[in-house]
């Protein structure tokens, strides 16, 4: 409960942060981001005692709109998120194919993957607000 919520909290400051600071693509990753936090806990059904179809195709959807936002940008921090979210994707085809893995741990390696893709819209957004202004 405290992991989650120490998610939350850091998930909103960087969005909050993106949408002051940053500039389209920052903004677009954030609102990404907040859809895939707000729908995967209303997909969760095993409690990642195995793949989790619904979460898997949450994390399918935000790096297919990372990578969009990345084909589309001059800036390389939306490459950096893609990548680290297919990290996660490549998770959940782990846990497929490692039935005796431990649901916290399919769960846990799911969430560390979630803290470099804020990092990369965090810094994406700093540098945004460094050049002083907004796309």
């Amino acid at each position: 409960m405290l992991k989650a919520a120490i998610f939350y909290m850091a998930l909103a400051m960087v969005v909050g942060f993106a949408f002051a600071r940053g500039g389209r693509d920052e903004r677009l990753a954030a609102i990404a981001m907040l859809m895939a936090a707000a729908a995967t806990p209303l997909l969760v059904q095993q409690q990642f005692a195995g793949p989790e179809a619904g979460v898997i195709l949450v994390d399918i959807a935000l790096f297919l709109a990372l990578s969009a936002i990345a084909m589309q940008s001059t800036r390389f921090w939306p490459l950096w998120a893609a990548g680290f979210q297919l990290g996660a994707v490549v998770v959940h085809f782990a846990s497929s194919r490692l039935p005796e893995l431990i649901p916290a741990a399919y769960a846990e390696t799911l969430v560390i993957w979630s803290y470099p893709v804020l990092a990369a819209l965090l810094l994406g957004a700093v540098l945004e607000g460094a050049r002083g202004h907004r796309q």
